[in-house]
């Protein structure tokens, strides 16, 4: 009785060790492709670089969540200003980590965010404003006052 004991913990460690490692690998291979596997990144007809939907989007999910560095407007210069959000007065910028910073503009978007203060600092929420479908340009509407400073 007590060998059969010993088979069955020794058969249920060696199923949960094995377990362990496959979903361990999984993750692993997971996080290699990228945290956020709704964007990527490729050629722009409309400029440049572009952001894309790796997958379909329905409306109403969050497609990014990008941490971002609150620096006041005379740290920003040169091109970085072309890919900075404002901040929260005046004199205030938002530098977005991640791809948030790589979405062109469209009077007609099909993204757009919001700013979410957190304990580790502002955070842009990209949300989809409609169904987005995979290989799609992921735009949002810069604002009036975005094109006004630029010529």
């Amino acid at each position: 009785m007590q060998e059969n004991l010993y088979t069955i913990v020794s058969a249920l460690l060696a199923v949960g060790f094995l377990a362990g490692l496959a979903i361990g690998l999984l993750l692993k291979k997971r996080h290699a492709a990228g945290i956020n596997c709704l964007v990527r990144i490729g050629p722009s007809t409309v400029s440049g670089r572009g952001a894309f939907a790796a997958e379909p989007i329905r409306n109403g999910d969050i497609v990014e969540r990008c941490p971002a560095l609150e620096v006041t407007d005379k740290d920003v210069g040169g091109e970085l200003l072309n890919y900075v959000f404002y901040g929260s007065d005046e004199h205030k910028r938002l530098v977005a980590m991640g791809n948030g910073m790589l979405f062109n503009h469209s009077s007609t978007p099909n993204v757009a965010y919001y700013r979410e203060d957190t304990g580790l600092g502002a955070v842009l929420i990209l949300y989809a404003l409609r169904d987005i479908a995979k290989g799609e340009e992921l735009f949002y509407n810069y604002g009036d006052d975005w094109w006004t400073t630029r010529q």
